[in-house]
């Protein structure tokens, strides 16, 4: 049995939060009592529902004291968004942390070996022979955005609704990083666009034999793609224990694979012997991937489909990777607000000393890798 390992080095110490930017701070950097975070919150909440009027508005934004507990309560609310909203992509991908950006190795290693072998009397024991590796390297890379709030939407009143879709903003944003990332395994994606001219040819290919076919989905076609990987052989020429497998298919396929799921036999044909079977079909599980739909832009994307072994398996085909101590998007405020010129500091939130603009920047770490290839499949469809 072959299994996949972490390799690391020796664990890098961490750095300060605040010095990867200069002139940037969290909102939870600065000292604010849970109380006032907590008012903040419910005066968002009141406006929000339309429970303030124009005066009351005016009035607690003019005071940097409720502008900087109104931050730091985004900045609760961000992360419990980004917690609550649905990550598919941990269904077919396996997750792990590194411990800096330099890449880390995983390492799959497989023997050769069958048995022990017969030791004649007075013989020598014979040596162990044909272990052997395959490795892959994993790192993580930076991706963020920066925004504003300008000054004369901030006296409009304007500046309440970017503010309260701030944490959604950037909670779906880094959501949606860590799906194309993930993603980026099995589709060829243009970093610049984040669209995907077509599927990874580069891991799909006939050399790890599963190179992309053209068979539409349906029972037939996916009960001989699960034959066909069942019978996978090692490197040795044996037949191997096979991972859990499941479905991977855009929102376009949805309806399909719960026709699939329904039937109640297969009908199975071998040369001239047909056979029919109760559906077992109806236990595969179908991970349906919203994203494949919005990004993925080859002419047949509604009808393109995978099988990949189910997360946890010891023959895992898709990693993403996240920074220790980083795993969650990060978002704050520009501190560049110049001081009084009385010499006192003058909060972030009250604009920038060159255009009077609140900026504030989301920040999400993370990486990818594929890993083994011998129980995956993809089809464009017909």
């Amino acid at each position: 049995m072959s299994t996949i390992e972490l390799i690391n080095g020796a664990g890098s110490e961490k750095a300060d939060d605040s010095a990867f930017f200069a002139g940037y701070r969290k909102p939870s950097h600065y000292a604010i009592g849970e109380s006032a975070v907590e008012r903040a919150n419910d005066f968002l909440v009141r406006i929000a529902e339309g429970r303030a009027d124009h005066q009351q508005i005016h009035e607690a934004f003019s005071t940097s004291d409720f502008t900087m507990s109104a931050f730091a309560a985004i900045d609760t609310r961000l992360r419990q968004a980004y917690a609550e909203l649905p990550s598919v992509w941990r269904q077919y991908t396996d997750t792990l942390t590194v411990n800096d950006f330099r890449p880390t190795r995983l390492l799959d290693k497989w023997s050769n070996i069958l048995g022990l072998k017969l030791v004649p009397e007075a013989t020598e024991y014979p040596a162990a022979a044909g272990q052997d590796f395959d490795q892959w390297w994993i790192s993580v890379v930076k991706y963020g955005l920066t925004d504003g709030i300008t000054f004369e939407s901030r006296i409009n009143n304007e500046a309440i609704g970017e503010i309260e879709n701030l944490p959604g903003k950037l909670a779906r944003a880094a959501q949606e990083t860590e799906t194309i990332n993930a993603l980026s395994n099995l589709l060829t994606i243009d970093p610049e666009t984040n669209l995907a001219s077509d599927v990874n040819t580069s891991f799909f290919k006939a050399g790890n034999g599963n190179a992309p076919t053209a068979l539409p989905l349906t029972a037939e076609n996916l009960d001989a793609v699960i034959d066909t990987l069942l019978a996978k052989k090692s490197r040795r020429g044996r037949l191997m224990a096979a991972p859990a497998l499941q479905v991977v298919i855009p929102r376009a396929l949805e309806n399909q694979a719960n026709r699939i799921r329904n039937l109640r036999q297969i009908e199975k044909t071998t040369g001239d012997t047909k056979e029919v079977y109760d559906n077992y079909l109806k236990t595969v599980d179908f991970v349906v991937e919203p994203m494949l739909d919005a990004i993925l832009t080859h002419a047949n994307a509604a009808t393109t489909w995978f099988v990949l072994p189910k997360t946890g398996s010891v023959r895992p085909a898709s990693f993403a990777a996240f920074l220790r101590g980083y795993e969650t998007a990060d978002v704050r405020v520009k501190a560049d607000a110049g001081q009084s010129v009385g010499g006192g500091a003058i909060s972030p939130l009250e604009g920038s000393f060159d255009i009077d603009t609140i900026q504030y920047r989301a920040r999400h770490i993370v990486g990818h890798q594929v890993g083994d290839p011998t129980f995956t499949y993809v089809s464009r469809g017909a």
